[in-house]
């Protein structure tokens, strides 16, 4: 498997953009040089070429329609790369035209996120510096988990909390939150081994892969926070004070990285790392002493329900309710959350809820319009106060 080495990395993250029309190209490098590097490919099969030879590339933005190979092309095979750093690439798919077919197809064939070639600086460099933080994030990740597993060093080993020990701490956290009206969120991880000829349940890792990812699950997690070995290859994380959406993106980025990491010798036997993720506001209706049992009890049926079903992500109250009626789970783009997000109606009790809950960037999706609909009220009490009246 490549690796990055110090002299391949960059100081900035580097995109690589695959475009036959030199004018495209001209304008995306326009609107991220200062920020990010860049390397330029003619057609699929130079982009194919430069990921295979240049490990720094974190982000591909390609067209759909180029000679030789095409994007649709380029995406099949990035996606069935043996490699783990390219078959995981966030691939930004450019599009003349906003068709949902077109879309639908793109997001099928694996595309992270689809844009127009009409898009502002602001936003297309937003959404690549979240893409870039997040492949850094996970590559940091996978080589610890690897220098950890092949480690002969036990001097660095840190004893987890017991699972008594943890439930003391939980109960505190989720005790402080609910006083201080912040958000409380648990994380169950269970890890498997699934092999092609292998069905029904995964096995469970060896015992120095479960021991790698425990240590670095403690090193990774906030002070504020506790993770505990709660099974065989089991793991759980009290968070507290914690938007929901970046419980869930580090839960994702974690899953992502011990499934992607090079821990197994035998090339056949694949990891799944499945997360169930739940908020106190889903079990808000439980009595105090039973809330965190309760939790603790929904997020592992997630996790294992995830595990069966041979998935490696995050499983919340959505994905737990596909995969029951035997749907597959597909992630969403960026751009497809936030306009399936712009298209609710929402009011504002529900967003007062979610920023109770820590979603406050759910609420940040309906602010425009939220700010245009309470622009009448806010004049109102203006107007008051400047008149002296109460």
């Amino acid at each position: 498997m490549l690796t990055d080495t110090p002299a391949a990395l960059s100081l900035k993250p580097r995109i690589l953009i695959a475009d036959d029309s030199r004018i495209v190209r001209a304008t995306l490098i326009k609107h991220i040089e200062g920020m990010f590097e860049f390397r330029e490919a003619l057609d699929g099969e130079q982009a194919w070429e430069a990921l295979l030879i240049d490990p720094s590339i974190r982000v591909v933005i390609s067209d759909l329609t180029m000679p030789k190979l095409d994007g649709y092309g380029l995406l099949k095979r990035i996606r069935a790369s043996k490699i783990g750093r390219i078959r995981n690439m966030p691939v930004v798919v450019v599009s003349g035209s906003d068709e949902q077919a077109e879309r639908d197809r793109a997001k099928a064939a694996g595309a992270t996120d689809l844009i127009t070639k009409g898009i502002g600086t602001a936003q297309l460099l937003s959404r690549l510096d979240i893409l870039s933080k997040l492949v850094s994030t996970q590559n940091e990740f996978e080589r610890g988990l690897e220098a950890l597993v092949h480690s002969s060093d036990v001097g660095d080993h840190v004893e987890l909390p017991s699972p008594q020990e943890w439930a003391q701490r939980a109960e505190e956290m989720r005790s402080n939150a609910a006083r201080q009206n912040r958000n409380f969120v648990i994380l169950n991880a269970c890890i498997g081994l699934k092999h092609p000829e292998l069905d029904g349940y995964p096995a469970s890792p060896p015992f120095s892969v479960i021991n790698a990812i425990g240590q670095l699950l403690h090193r990774t997690v906030r002070q504020t926070d506790c993770v505990a070995r709660t099974g065989e290859n089991e793991f759980t994380i009290a968070t507290g004070s914690i938007h929901f959406d970046s419980a869930r993106n580090f839960a994702e980025r974690v899953c992502r990285a011990i499934a992607n990491a090079n821990l197994i010798g035998d090339g056949q036997m694949d990891l799944i790392a499945s997360c169930g993720v739940v908020s106190i506001a889903e079990c808000a209706s439980a009595a105090a002493e039973d809330m965190l049992n309760d939790m603790r009890q929904l997020a592992g049926e997630r996790a294992l329900l995830g595990l069966q079903k041979g998935v490696t992500g995050v499983i919340g109250n959505e994905e737990e309710r596909l995969l029951q009626q035997g749907e597959s789970l597909l992630t969403q783009s960026l751009l497809e959350q936030q306009e399936k997000a712009a298209d609710l109606a929402i009011d504002l009790a529900t967003l007062l809820r979610w920023i109770k809950e820590g979603k406050e960037e759910q609420v940040l999706l309906h602010i425009n319009k939220l700010s245009v609909e309470l622009q009448p009220l806010l004049n109102l009490l203006l107007s008051r106060q400047k008149a002296g009246m109460p």
